[in-house]
């Protein structure tokens, strides 16, 4: 029997797993990457003042039920560490007291509501699921009896979930996201050293020589059973079949002989990804408060929005927190300088202390919006979209295959990425 072969568009995980699995079954393989880094929206980084302690600018959290993830992980010897906070709320006036990982904040009367609304998801039928999937999960909750104090708390913590107002997001996609995870919100572990050294790992399993940097693709043909890609540069590589994992909005850049179907087209142009900053910010102390066996985080209607320890579980006087801000407030930040954020958050995070803070020694922001690849950090599926327009993504072009967490059951997750990109490989061997 001959070699098969195949090009994988995309060196974030969904690239990376895909190729692993192919070069594994002997596949020649190609990955080609329009970036000057492997990784995607996996994108730790070290402050070099503090090269010992390490933050995420992507891709976070690890939960205990993301199989892939942890399958991967112990193949490729890489350790976990528990990776859970605690949390407050602070409105600008008054700080909340603090609660414990995965605890109910909210009217103590509405969590009977909620499991019983959890369980009948669990039993819908299809056309009810349609259904639900046309309302958002502001007025979802909203109906089902949450006061309007617990709606906008809700909101602040939701919005990190899906990087936009739960008032835009649907409300189906977000009750999978609560009754189908744990009640940690996936928020479970982090890869020891930093959520990089997967990238790296996968990166030497598939043999750094089968992986091109700024390599960006313009173009693919199809024909006599064969793929036809052409980057930019004008290399063009040849190959049996092709696994595109790029984000959908990027579907269109790329010229396609024989067109992508119109309906496919036109999903990739309706599919939206969600408005985040990452701040991060390097103190000279942890000057914030501290729980065994859990990290410290807050959400807050100001600048900081929600703020969590990056550097929990790593050993050091220093340590970094990160400004995680969706939506609008990701634009305004997004448009501030740092020494300004820097202040703001530093403040916000002393008040919450009750003590005067010294400022950061260094930041860091990357606003993914920004980001001319992705146009914004994960899939953000609004109301009606997640039976309409994630099927059509989800669907083959001819010899061409798509992967990537917005394609996901466990969309907006490391471990979508991974699932999908293995499920592609596993579809052509």
């Amino acid at each position: 029997m001959r070699e098969h072969s195949c090009v994988v568009i995309g060196a974030g995980l969904a690239g990376l797993s895909a190729a692993k699995c192919l070069v594994d079954r002997e596949w020649r393989v190609v990955v080609l990457e329009a970036q000057d880094r492997l990784g995607g929206r996996v994108h730790t980084h070290w402050f070099p003042q503090a090269p010992e302690l390490n933050c995420e600018l992507g891709a976070e959290w690890i939960g205990k039920d993301h199989d892939a993830m942890l399958r991967l992980c112990k193949e490729l010897r890489l350790r976990l560490q528990k990776h859970r906070f605690s949390f407050f709320f602070y409105d600008g006036n008054r700080c909340s007291r603090r609660y414990a990982p995965g605890a109910w904040p909210f009217d103590p009367k509405m969590r009977r509501a909620f499991e019983k609304f959890g369980h009948r998801f669990d039993t819908n039928s299809r056309p009810e699921d349609q259904l639900l999937d046309e309302c958002d999960w502001w007025n979802k909750l909203r109906s089902i009896g949450f006061s309007q104090k617990d709606l906008l708390r809700r909101d602040l913590m939701d919005s990190t979930d899906f990087g936009e107002s739960i008032r835009m997001c649907s409300a189906y996609a977000a009750a999978g996201e609560y009754f189908q995870g744990d009640r940690f919100d996936e928020m479970d572990y982090k890869i020891v050293g930093g959520n990089s050294r997967l990238v790296e790992a996968l990166a030497d399993c598939i043999g750094r020589r089968r992986i091109q940097t700024r390599q960006r693709v313009e173009r693919i043909v199809q024909k006599d059973r064969q793929v036809h890609v052409t980057t930019r540069r004008g290399r063009k590589f040849t190959a049996d079949f092709c696994i595109c994992t790029i984000p959908a909005n990027g579907l269109n850049r790329i010229r396609w002989n024989p067109p992508l179907p119109d309906v496919q087209s036109e999903a990739a142009e309706q599919l939206q990804y969600a408005r985040i900053v990452k701040t991060a910010l390097l103190y000279p102390e942890r000057f914030w408060p501290q729980a065994r066996g859990s990290g410290f985080s807050m959400f807050a209607n100001s600048a900081a929005d929600y703020c969590f320890e990056s550097t929990f579980g790593q050993e050091g006087e220093r340590g970094i927190l990160c400004s995680y801000s969706v939506g609008d407030k990701a634009d305004d930040v997004a448009a501030e300088d740092e020494e300004r954020l820097n202040q703001w958050i530093t403040q916000d995070v002393g008040r919450i202390c009750k003590r005067k803070a010294v400022p950061a020694i260094d930041v860091k922001c990357k606003p993914w919006q920004g980001d001319r690849y992705t146009e914004g950090a994960y899939a953000f599926y609004r109301p009606g979209q997640w039976f309409r327009v994630r099927p059509v993504l989800q669907q083959p072009h001819e010899r061409v295959l798509f992967a990537g967490e917005h394609l996901a059951e466990q969309q907006g997750f490391m471990e979508g990425a991974v699932d999908t990109g293995e499920a592609a490989a596993n579809l052509l061997s």
